[in-house]
């Protein structure tokens, strides 16, 4: 069982195959999958925006948000 930083949700759904249950697949926010993603842009954004909301800085916080934003934004 993982946990997801940025939605605080597991990241995987699990079935139960007889013998115990299984993760199959991911169900997570955007920022969750590209902490995994093999693209190594996406994950070092990612890795980015949670450093800088771990800050302990408003600015560094308030820079994540943007930055989320922004991320949201270019998607739509």
């Amino acid at each position: 069982m993982s946990i997801c930083p940025f939605c605080k949700c597991d990241s995987y759904e699990y079935v139960d195959v007889g013998i115990g249950r299984v993760p199959v697949a991911v169900v997570c926010c955007d920022l969750g999958i590209m902490l995994d993603s093999k693209d190594k842009t996406a994950s070092k954004f990612a890795w980015k925006i949670l450093q800088l909301q771990r800050s302990h800085s408003p600015r560094k916080k308030a820079r994540a948000k943007r930055m989320i934003e922004q991320m949201e934004r270019d998607e739509s």
